[in-house]
């Protein structure tokens, strides 16, 4: 979570008005926000180790929520976030794992979600960034939709149950 707060502050420390706060919260879902708060939803790579066996795998299909809210009376901002875990395929007593993203994935996706912020809260009309997603190695065969949490829970693209 360093990773994430770091580069969450340095984004959105230039929104002088606010003060913004990043908070993870694996309890929010998809289309289930709070009156006053919006969502964004992304699609990002990132590695996989199980804790069992410490096999590691990547994925091209891994989801991150944002929940954001902005308290315009009291000069702060919240983002929810939550990323969605896989498990091992090998591990019958598999856990989900927690994903780890580069770094400059999450920057990629924190730029991305900023945009929404400018946009939604401070009517502005920053140009879209276009940066692509990095992808490291190589991801062999199908989505496992058994071992992603996202499609468990019926919020994966990818779900084909």
């Amino acid at each position: 979570m360093e990773q994430w707060d770091e580069v969450f502050q340095s984004r959105f420390s230039g929104l002088v008005e606010d003060q913004w706060t990043l908070v993870l919260d694996d309890s929010i879902e998809p289309s289930r926000t709070r009156p006053g708060w919006f969502q964004y939803i992304r699609t990002s790579f990132a590695q996989f180790r199980c804790s069992l066996c410490r096999r590691s795998w990547p994925s091209k299909r891994v989801q991150v929520l944002f929940h954001f809210y902005l308290d315009s009376s009291l000069h702060r901002g919240t983002v929810k976030l939550r990323r969605f875990r896989q498990k091992c395929r090998r591990c019958t007593a598999a856990k989900m794992e927690e994903p780890r993203f580069s770094p400059e994935n999450v920057d990629i996706m924190l730029e991305k979600l900023l945009e929404k912020v400018r946009i939604r809260f401070y009517g502005e009309n920053p140009p879209e960034s276009n940066r692509p997603f990095r992808f490291n190695g190589r991801v062999e065969g199908p989505h496992e939709t058994q071992h992603c949490e996202a499609c468990q829970r019926g919020y994966c693209s990818q779900n084909t149950q």
